[in-house]
Formats: C-alpha cells, sequence, structure tokens
C-alpha cells in the first residue's frame, strides 16, 4: 500500500490501494465505488455509531428519537409512531430517524471533485421542536455533530463548522450550516470537503402544530471514504490504518509465534486456545479477525494494521502452561502482558474507553 501523498488526487489513490475500498479515478470524479468485506464491516460500525447517537441536546434533555421511512412524508411518519404509542399523540419534541437509498448519486467531494455513487444509503434525521426552540437546538445540534466526526478521528482538527447562511427570501426563514472536514490543509492543494448538512425551517405547520425543524443528513459512503482518507493523511506509516477502535471492523486478531509451529501439539493447542478465545470474544460483542497464523510477529501484525485493528492478542507455548499473553496495541505499537482470566474484560474496558 503506497504512503498518502501530497495531493488530494494521490490521497484518494492511496486510499484505492488500501484494503478497504475500489473504486475508479476519472479527472476529478471517484466512479463506481465499491466497498470490500472490511470497508462494509467500517460502513456499517459508522451507521450503527449515527443511529444511536441520539439527540442534538443534553443527555439530560434527550429527544426522543424513532425510525421513519424515506417512502412517507413527516407527517405520516408521526402517525405511524402515533399509532405505535397506542394513538397517543406525540409531544414536541421528536426526532425521526430515516435512511433513503439512492441511486446514480453525484455527491460533492471537495472542490472540483465529485463522488459518483452506482448505489448509496443517505442518512437523515429530521427533530420538529417547538417554534421557540429551533436557533438554540441547532447551535446545539451543530455542535455535537462536529464532536461526533472529531471522536472518529486520527486529526479531530481537521473538523469545522462552516458560516451560517440565512435565507428569508421565502414565507418562512431557512438556516443552513454544515460540517466540514478540511484535508492536506499545509498544502498548496488543501481541500475542504462537507461531509454533514444541517437546517433549520422556522414557522413550519405540521399538520395542525405548528414547529420549528431541523433537518440533518449526510451520505454514509462518503463519511467511510472521508474516515478512510483521514486515516491515511495523518499515517506515518503506509503500513497502519487508525481507524478508531469502537467503529474498526475488528477489535483484535490473534497471533501465534511462528517458532512454536514445529511442535504439532503445541500448534494444536495453540489453535484450540485461540477458537475458544474468538468465541468469547465474540460472545462479548468484540469481533475478531480469524486468522491464527503461524508465523513471525512483524508480518502477522502488519497484515492487522492494514485493515485497521486496533488490538493483537500474541499467544505462545507459555500461554499454555501460565496463562498469559501479550495483547499489542496498534497506535502505540507497545505490548502489555495479561491473564487469559482477564479476556474479554479488559480489552473491552480499553476499546470502550
Amino acid at each position: 500500500m503506497a504512503r498518502a501523498g501530497k495531493t488530494f488526487i494521490e490521497l484518494l489513490q492511496t486510499c484505492r490501494q488500501s484494503s478497504f475500498v475500489d473504486f475508479r479515478l476519472d479527472g476529478a470524479t471517484v466512479r463506481d465505488l465499491s466497498l470490500t468485506s472490511v470497508g462494509q464491516l467500517l460502513r456499517n460500525n459508522l451507521r450503527t455509531a449515527r443511529n444511536q447517537l441520539g439527540s442534538g441536546s443534553s443527555n439530560s434533555n434527550a429527544v426522543p428519537l424513532y425510525s421513519g421511512s424515506s417512502n412517507r412524508s413527516v407527517l405520516e411518519n408521526l402517525d405511524m409512531v402515533q399509532r405505535a404509542n397506542g394513538n397517543k399523540v406525540p409531544k414536541l419534541p421528536i426526532g425521526l430517524l430515516v435512511e433513503e437509498a439512492r441511486t446514480n448519486q453525484l455527491v460533492s467531494l471537495g472542490d472540483g471533485f465529485a463522488l459518483q455513487l452506482p448505489e448509496t444509503l443517505e442518512l437523515h434525521t429530521t427533530y420538529l421542536l417547538p417554534p421557540t426552540m429551533g436557533s438554540q437546538f441547532l447551535y446545539q445540534l451543530q455542535r455535537q455533530r462536529k464532536i461526533w466526526w472529531m471522536r472518529w478521528s486520527v486529526d479531530p482538527g481537521r473538523y469545522f463548522i462552516s458560516d451560517m447562511k440565512r435565507n428569508e427570501a421565502d414565507q418562512g426563514r431557512t438556516t443552513a450550516v454544515s460540517i466540514c472536514a478540511r484535508f492536506l490543509d499545509r498544502s498548496e492543494h488543501a481541500q475542504m470537503v462537507e461531509l454533514e448538512r444541517l437546517e433549520l425551517s422556522e414557522g413550519e405547520r405540521v399538520g395542525e402544530r405548528q414547529a420549528a425543524i431541523v433537518r440533518a443528513g449526510h451520505n454514509l459512503d462518503r463519511a467511510v471514504l472521508a474516515i478512510l482518507m483521514d486515516a491515511l493523511e495523518c499515517a506515518a506509516s503506509e503500513r497502519c490504518v487508525k481507524i478508531h477502535r469502537k467503529i474498526a471492523p475488528y477489535k483484535c486478531g490473534i497471533v501465534c509465534a511462528g517458532k512454536d509451529a514445529t511442535d504439532a501439539n503445541v500448534r494444536n493447542d495453540l489453535i484450540d486456545l485461540s477458537k475458544h478465545l474468538t468465541y468469547v470474544l465474540r460472545a462479548a460483542n468484540l469481533p475478531v479477525y480469524e486468522s491464527f497464523s503461524f508465523e513471525q510477529a512483524s508480518p502477522a501484525l502488519d497484515r492487522l494494521d492494514q485493515i485497521g485493528i486496533p488490538y493483537a492478542l500474541l499467544l505462545n507455548a507459555g500461554t499454555l502452561c501460565t496463562g498469559l499473553l501479550q495483547l499489542r496495541s496498534r497506535d502505540t505499537t507497545l505490548s502489555e502482558t495479561i491473564h487469559l482470566s482477564d479476556l474479554p474484560h479488559y480489552l473491552e474496558r480499553i476499546i470502550n474507553a
């Protein structure tokens, strides 16, 4: 895999050479984006993280969120929520989560660049609020959404909130703001990519109620590419993709010492132990990359680093006797000694820290 270059096209080419995506570069257009199995897992994890986000206000004043359908209007989705709650009229504020599948979508990807997607998924959240809450809620939401993007980044400083744009030409007032990321910021090829757009419409009528409506939306496939660009631009080595541990496709991999491969009994026991650890960790909702390789640690760890796996369990013949193993961190390349009995609780704790 090539190291990230100094131009935006070179950065995109580095993404294409990674283990996550494939696409065709047609001038300044990224065409036919497809995700590998590892890329699909990253996409699914981002989607789950977005759906777990909650509201744009504080935890003590969370807005209830309900799943809606892109085939229904806001009012129809509200009626569906009402029927699901015993025909009780939902009180404002309320949020609706909607996923919209699209085909042949052209998405902006920086100044002069575009992302052409044969199939893609747009994620939208619509908040219905009392009319007096609209402006304050938009302010809270844009801060929260910026923090959400920063959370997954190797370089959180690249994310910023654009200037607000107001449109008062219509009967109601509309305010729009975007969450953006800067790439190659210190070079002449700097690019600003809009990742998410938030809009406030004031004075809307929903059925018989007056409401302020805040809409937030982003393209899931562009989000995957942006996360990958962030990880590769910041990489000190082309062999390490530092996807955040919480959205990494796999949480750990297992490597067995190559010098123990000559003893068939030890080898079989280490394979059995690896399978047992895989079962235990997966039962604790910690995905494990299934590859029990017997070789020198360095090439095995390089392969795990290339698909963004944050932790590796290093087993050897001594593990069978003492129960001790090495837990190696991708980000620091340092290892610590832990006991088998500490898994999966210790790994779960550091991943969710």
